[in-house]
């Protein structure tokens, strides 16, 4: 598809296991849409996030057929970026590989990801992917409510690596003896292609990126709940409450009126239905006054609303319209072979 603009605005959205790239123009075509590796910058080297952005960039504008002169302006929704520090050295990065006229903009992803889902305008997301983290925005007023995302040491409760995690956890008790046989030993076994759990320590402690590893075995929980395995079940009831609990503190502190507040469901995790049902019908959140909706576009898309917005020009129905066409469209020539398998969204 070729856009009739000559403006390209480029989005970004990055999280703990890969990176996407989107370049469109100004009328919602998707130009070209490029992934790429992790650009959480609390859990990989500066240098590496500033390669992958760079590398991404560039790619995405050679998919796309633009170049680099056409570049309006760019969003990044980046996993650990809220602190001013690290937008300061993102925005001075690329700064240097856009044009002046380009406006670098960065927001955390759960705020991109929020947008994906109400186009811009007010509401709740709520993340669970390779991290978690639930976030309130209001453009109009600039309140911005943020709850939990504080990391995989102490946080990021109900995420895919919270769920990976608790798994390897009931795994090893399992094999001490210190609890039952559960079935998550062969699920988790099998899915690492290991004989023996005392193996799990080398397949995770030296996985090039372990949070990401250990977040892909969170569908063999799900398997083992499923089948009735009392260690998993217990496991997957606890990350609803816990992510329960983070939409309730965000509800509670966002100024609400009188319409239900939009809460957008993203990552990995509410991609299973099992736990996307256990997790709407969970008491504390069907007490509360939500619409809940599961975003149907990538997140990036998010961040491609955000720079349209930022230079002036209107998020329309038809551009809307637009976009989910090309997203639901199978036959769309989109660059998106890589990091796909076991991805679990963000992480902050």
């Amino acid at each position: 598809m070729t856009g009739k603009s000559s403006r390209r605005f480029l989005a970004v959205d990055g999280g703990g296991t890969k990176t996407a790239l989107l370049v469109g123009d100004e009328e919602g075509h998707v130009l070209s849409l490029s992934y790429g590796g992790s650009s959480n910058l609390k859990s990989r080297p500066w240098d590496e996030v500033k390669t992958e952005l760079s590398g991404l960039i560039r790619r995405g504008l050679e998919l796309s057929g633009s170049s680099r002169e056409q570049v309006a302006g760019i969003v990044l929704g980046l996993a650990g970026s809220d602190r001013p520090e690290d937008k300061a050295r993102i925005v001075e990065h690329l700064a240097a590989e856009l044009p002046q006229q380009a406006v670098i903009t960065v927001y955390n992803d759960a705020i991109t990801a929020l947008a994906a889902g109400t186009f811009g305008e007010r509401g709740m997301v709520l993340i669970s992917g390779t991290g978690s983290i639930c976030c309130g925005f209001d453009p109009a007023t600039d309140e911005y409510i943020r709850v939990g995302g504080w990391g995989y040491v102490f946080g990021d409760e109900g995420s895919g690596f919270d769920l990976g995690k608790r798994g390897l956890q009931a795994v090893m008790k399992a094999y001490d003896g210190r609890t039952a046989p559960t079935l998550l030993t062969d699920k988790i076994l099998a899915r690492l292609s290991l004989a023996s759990p005392d193996k799990l320590i080398t397949a995770i402690y030296e996985a090039d990126n372990m949070r990401a590893k250990v977040a892909s075995l969170s569908p063999a929980v799900f398997e083992a709940a499923k089948e009735g395995d009392a260690a998993a079940e217990f496991i997957v009831s606890e990350a609803v409450r816990e992510l329960a609990a983070l939409a309730a503190a965000t509800h509670c502190k966002l100024k609400h009126g009188t319409d239900k507040t939009p809460l957008i469901l993203s990552g990995g995790v509410f991609q299973e239905p099992y736990f996307l049902e256990a997790f709407t019908e969970w008491p504390q959140i069907r007490a509360l006054s939500l619409d809940i909706r599961c975003l149907n576009v990538p997140p990036v898309i998010g961040s491609y609303y955000f720079a349209v917005k930022q230079a002036g020009l209107l998020i329309t129905p038809e551009m809307i319209n637009t976009i989910q066409q090309q997203c639901n469209d199978k036959g769309e020539k989109h660059d998106d072979t890589a990091h796909k398998a076991n991805d679990n969204g963000t992480n902050q």
